[in-house]
């Protein structure tokens, strides 16, 4: 399963996105913002296509706020989904 560790330092978040894969789930977490709020945005899809081949039908989005506390709920809600679509 992922764990908080495997999602990489807060700090790497305030500059660049992660993409990563987990037993044939893919995901993507990158800081966006909306309404001068920075939430994290975490992207997840199943297959063999990258975030930008995937058709936008084929991927679910939720958003965290943008806090290092928010990495351990990223990495539930990503073990959650994988269990979900298996």
């Amino acid at each position: 399963m992922i764990q908080r560790k495997d999602l990489l330092t807060f700090q790497f978040y305030k500059k660049e996105k992660f993409t990563g894969s987990f037993r044939g789930m893919r995901y993507l977490i990158q800081k966006e913002s909306s309404d001068e709020t920075d939430l994290f945005a975490v992207y997840v899809w199943f297959g063999l296509y990258s975030f930008s081949a995937t058709p936008e039908t084929e991927k679910t989005k939720k958003t965290f706020p943008f806090a290092e506390e928010s990495l351990e709920d990223i990495a539930k809600y990503l073990n959650d989904s994988y269990i979900r679509n298996t």
